[in-house]
This record gives C-alpha cells, structure tokens and sequence, in this order.
C-alpha cells in the first residue's frame, strides 16, 4: 500500500482521499446505474472493476460517470446510440459530486467523467492515474454562492472570520471558498470550514449549525426565490480554468478513436441544449427534481462547451493547484502535466470541432 507522510503522521493514498474528500464511505455516496425507470438502451450498472473488453482486447463496454447535477447526453442516449453499430455497451454510474467520481475512475470502476477543477487536483496528490482528457468553460459564476439565512447579523464576506462555514471539501467550492475570502483579506484558515457533503451542508446551515454555506443552482435559485436567504457572494469573477472530462490513462490511451467519438457526442448535445434551453430544461427538470423554469435558469448559468487541453489551460490548472499546496489544502506539489497526454496524444482523441478552438 502507498503511503504519504504528512508531518509526524503517516496516511495511505486512499485515507487521504477519504481525508480530503470527507468521504464516511465510498459507497455511501454513489448511486450506480439508472435505476430511475429511464434506462433507455442502458444496462444497470455497479461500481466494479470488472474487465471492459473481450479477450482479443476490443473494448465492449464504456462506463460513464455523471454527477447529480444531471447530465444531458445521458438521458438522451447519443452515445449508445453513436456505439451501438460498433457492438459497444454504455453503462452510467451517479456520483454526487467530483471527488467520489474520480475515487471510482481510479479503482477502475467507471472510464471517464466530468469534475470542476479542484477534484483532480486532490486525486493526483492522492496518486491518482487521471488524464485531463477536454477542458469546459466556466459559466457565468451566479449559479454558486456563499450565503447566509436571511435573519443572519453577518453582511459581509469579512464578517465570516471565525465563523462555522459549510461546503464540500475537495470538490470545486473549495476553490471558490479560497478566492472569495482572499478578496476580501482572509485565508481558508480565518473562518471554520465544515466539511459536510452537500445535503448535509444544507441541513446544516438551515438547522443553524453552521453560519454559512456554499449554495449551488438549482437549489440556491429555489432559496433565493422564498427570500431565505442572503447572497454575500457569487461565483462571477472568480477566475477559475473551467471544468474537465477526465479518463484513466490507460482507456484514454487504447481507445483514441472511441474516445473522440463519445466527446463528440457529449459537445454536440452541448451545443444543443445551449440553443434549446427550454427543451434541454424539460428533460433535466424531472431528474434533478425541481421544476423547468428553476433548471432553465439553471442553464442559462451554465455553458456547455468544450476547449481542447493546451498548455494555456495546463498553466491555469497549474496556478490552482499551486494555490492549493500554499494553503497546505494539499499535503504535496502537483504537477497537473504528469496527467496529460502528448500533442499528437491529445490530437487522436479531441474532436475536429473542439481542436479547433484551441
């Protein structure tokens, strides 16, 4: 087993993902397969590391992850459909945030995924084997918020220091947490961070156990509607590198031309759903369970897009990453290039539309 030495104490690589990640238990936090009632051509899955291709080395099966935030091109079935004439299987697993989903793409168990850009950062400290595979933009930042209830005495970012805050460590609040306080002169260590998954987070914080919390759409939309709470601040003008899919190396590596097809299919449903909002909002609706208009607005503050992984996007994944370490967040330096490919690497996989946006 690897371990890390971490001052006096010793802690194995996976301790440290469950340390960082706030994880009780891995599989407490999954729910696998689309046991929903809408399979579509999707077989059930469980998280496993079972082999996903025939004894001649021909991959017969993708597992996909996706978080509980919903995801388009699962529920519309392109992928099965682009694979299907090729004899591949599709199978999905949910995962209610980052952290768990590349803890599952690194025991083997699922083959790509998409994260924010703090989770990736954590699993290479960890000695994850990932691969930043496309880079997603940002949105426009008003769909995350620090906030507080609306009877609070705190007014401002500043009036946090020393209080209970309440968000996800690991995933991408984190970095949002961090480049909040900073503006306003505080570090991570001026407040007491509670690192609760994200329904407990909201219990806690409507509980009044906790002084403040880090809110996302659509749920912050409904908040905000019953005037509940107060917004202290958003993600808009937060710089951040975006968003990533990101694959174990080694599928990444043997299977270029089936990758670049699934990432074809995943920027063209994006393109889609940025025309047809509305559309896009009555098929995610039912399953993040809210109603059409919360998660049409939920949309709009979203952009779905992809840009292909450069060595601009590789520097800004850096400056995190490095932020990370500084704030002791992480227990080592990152190197965010150890977890990418080669040009001509990236070229065989990236889809023609999406490469030339580089």
């Amino acid at each position: 087993m690897v371990r890390l030495q971490i001052g006096k104490h010793s802690i194995s690589r996976r301790d440290l993902l469950y340390t960082f990640y706030g994880l009780m238990s891995f599989t407490a936090l999954v729910s696998c397969g689309t046991n929903n009632g809408n399979t579509g051509n999707n077989s059930s899955t469980t998280l496993s590391t079972n082999a996903t291709s025939d004894n001649k080395g021909s991959t017969k099966l993708v597992r996909l992850g996706y978080q509980v935030s919903g995801d388009l091109t699962h529920e519309k079935g392109t992928i099965e459909k682009r694979l299907a004439p090729q004899g591949i299987g599709v199978t999905w697993s949910q995962f209610v945030s980052g952290p768990p989903l590349l803890e599952a793409l690194n025991v083997g168990s699922i083959d790509l995924g998409p994260t924010g850009e703090t989770p990736p950062i954590f699993a290479q400290a960890a000695g994850t084997n990932l691969i930043y595979v496309v880079n997603t933009p940002p949105g426009t930042g008003e769909g995350s918020a620090i906030v507080v209830l609306k009877d609070s005495p705190i007014q401002t970012l500043a009036g946090l220091k020393g209080k209970k805050v309440a968000y996800s460590r690991g995933t991408a609040q984190t970095f949002f947490v961090v480049k909040a306080f900073e503006e306003v002169g505080l570090k991570i260590s001026d407040i007491e961070s509670v690192n609760l998954p994200i329904a407990d987070g909201r219990a806690a914080f409507l509980n009044k156990t906790v002084d403040a919390f880090v809110e996302s759409d659509p749920s912050l939309i409904k908040l905000q509607r019953e005037g509940s709470i107060r917004v202290l601040r958003n993600a808009q003008g937060i710089k951040t590198p975006g968003s990533y899919y990101l694959a174990s190396r080694d599928f990444a590596i043997n299977n270029a031309e089936l990758l670049k097809a699934i990432l074809s299919e995943y920027y063209q449903v994006g393109q889609w759903a940025n025309k047809n909002r509305r559309a896009a909002a009555e098929i995610l609706a039912p399953k993040v369970k809210t109603d059409v208009d919360t998660m049409e607005l939920t949309l709009a503050r979203r952009k779905y897009d992809m840009k292909p992984i450069t060595e601009e996007v590789i520097s800004a994944q850096q400056k995190v990453a490095d932020l990370l370490y500084e704030l002791k967040l992480v227990p080592k330096q990152v190197d965010v290039k150890g977890a990418t490919l080669t040009a001509q690497q990236y070229a065989a996989i990236t889809p023609d539309a999406v490469r030339n946006k580089a």
